[in-house]
């Protein structure tokens, strides 16, 4: 069963961040686009890239629409009660109330799920993934809402805990069992864009060379890789600062590249901004890990509200997947 801040949650919150991006990205219903090489991934061995993006592309939906807000409903909840295993006493100061599952995000969920598992071309693995994190989800959203009706309206006011009490293991039991869930749905999703993104780059800069439509992809990528390192428990000072300077020399290559570069986006120095900001953010939160800066009281209350409030401290990874997000969007509007 998960705990007040456990691991399990974080990496579903970051694979959230970098999904979208990955299959987003992909251009192979562009004329001047090439079929990839002969020797491809996995993921693409029978069906074309495109076939391939256009479910990925479902599955990423349905994963940035529904898991991070989920996660945080969990986090909330977890958050003011002392002892997680044995749930509310009722003699708690505070209450946080849980988020709902909307009935957009289920419906999303639902429909991208149930089209994309049948569609072609077949992963299996990801496809039983994705069709178990559906059918978690499912199970927990009625849990969800009562326990949310119950604590938004007060009624443990009226009962001393009383339901409170007798709805914490069942929600508990649920939460746990859709973070196990989303934990294999992201690691698949990613595994199977990653490969695809790989094989796109390929073919990118095989058939045009490095311009805006290569760094496009090419920065969201190693933005991944970064974002990656820099939320890992014990980062490596040395790995991230190798990290941070080659994604500024990818940033400035990219610059001199595309600076004359005829008919290329019309936001393309939005998105260039954007990785800017990126990189700074990386940077700061480098610092803060290296110089072993501690989060004062007003830093520490805003990373309690976690992706809400947790994103305006610099050196946060809050702050890195805010402007990861921020560059993945820039990135959609090309």
């Amino acid at each position: 069963m998960f705990k007040r801040a456990s691991r399990a949650m974080i990496p579903g919150m970051l694979v959230t961040a970098l999904v979208l991006s990955l299959a987003a990205c992909d251009n192979s219903d562009k004329p001047d686009a090439k079929s990839a090489p002969e020797k491809k991934p996995h993921a693409v061995q029978e069906d074309s890239a495109a076939q391939l993006a256009t479910k990925l592309n479902a599955y990423v939906g349905c994963f940035n629409t529904t898991d991070g807000s989920v996660r945080d409903s969990a986090q909330r909840y977890v958050s003011w009660i002392a002892h997680v295993e044995k749930g509310p006493t009722g003699k708690e100061r505070n209450v946080n109330v849980l988020g709902d599952v909307t009935p957009y995000e289920l419906e999303s969920c639902t429909k991208a799920i149930t089209q994309a598992s049948r569609a072609s071309p077949a992963l299996p693995t990801l496809d039983a993934a994705a069709t178990q994190y559906l059918a978690d989800l499912t199970t927990l959203d009625p849990l969800v809402s009562q326990a949310h009706l119950y604590y938004s309206q007060g009624d443990y006011k009226d009962d001393g805990f009383a339901k409170g009490k007798q709805m914490h293991q069942p929600l508990m039991k649920a939460f746990d069992r859709f973070m196990k869930s989303s934990d294999l749905y992201g690691a698949e999703v990613e595994k199977e864009t990653n490969a695809l993104t790989a094989a796109q780059l390929v073919e990118i800069e095989k058939s045009e060379g490095r311009h805006s439509r290569y760094y496009r992809l090419a920065l969201i990528t190693q933005a991944k890789q970064l974002a990656t390192l820099l939320s890992t428990p014990a980062p490596d000072v040395a790995g991230m600062t190798k990290a941070i300077d080659a994604y500024s020399a990818l940033l400035a290559e990219a610059g001199k590249a595309t600076a004359s570069e005829p008919g290329k986006p019309f936001s393309w120095s939005i998105f260039q901004d954007k990785a800017g900001t990126f990189l700074k953010d990386c940077k700061d939160r480098m610092r803060r890990l290296r110089d072993k800066t501690p989060y004062n009281n007003s830093e520490q209350a805003l990373l309690k509200g976690n992706s809400n409030t947790g994103w305006m401290v610099s050196g946060s990874p809050m702050r890195v997947f805010r402007s990861y997000n921020e560059l993945v969007e820039a990135s959609n509007r090309l």
